[in-house]
């Protein structure tokens, strides 16, 4: 190599270097919501819809969701279970729920709610509807075939089951595809 090639060289070694640590705290901390480790939760809840992870919801919320009676009309639909996996289920979103998990989402999407408030969807919280805001999001993307509904997160979080919701990465691919 020449030596005048040399701090071309060490100047792209920089460059490069640079863009891996700008890029690395977005990620350092792995998925932004805890992955769902629970099998029945994983099963029974994804049955019908994606498991969402439970720190998109106080525990008081999981707690109205989870009860028998509710479960005779969740969104329309029966989802009534066996007991045991009732409370299973129910045990698993009580303890891993907004403000109880661990990270920062969990604590953003609590401090959201109004603590007299029990919302029974993820799509009414005060997180979400900050970061669904009109103007980041058309709201008409909702009702696209592709979409159908403000509840079908992995439409356009490809990484959601894996606790990837951000624009970043391709974990919100939403302004691709309009």
């Amino acid at each position: 190599m020449t030596p005048e090639r040399e701090p071309n060289l060490m100047k792209t070694y920089v460059l490069v270097l640079l863009g891996l640590l700008a890029v690395a705290p977005a990620h350092a901390d792995g998925p932004r919501v805890q992955v769902i480790a629970n099998p029945t939760v994983d099963k029974e809840c994804g049955a019908c819809h994606m498991a969402f992870q439970p720190e998109f919801l106080p525990a008081r919320s999981w707690k109205k969701l989870m009860e028998p009676k509710e479960l005779t009309n969740h969104f329309g639909e029966i989802a009534t279970l066996p007991e045991a996996s009732r409370a299973q289920i129910e045990g698993y979103l009580l303890a891993h729920a907004a403000g109880v998990a661990p990270g920062k989402e969990s604590g953003r999407v609590a401090a959201s709610i109004p603590e007299n408030e029990v919302p029974q969807r993820i799509t009414e919280t005060g997180r979400w509807l900050q970061k669904h805001r009109p103007g980041e999001v058309n709201p008409a993307d909702f009702q696209s075939p592709r979409v159908k509904s403000k509840a079908n997160c992995q439409a356009c979080h490809k990484g959601a089951s894996q606790g990837l919701y951000g624009d970043e990465g391709g974990e919100g691919s939403w302004r691709f595809w309009r």
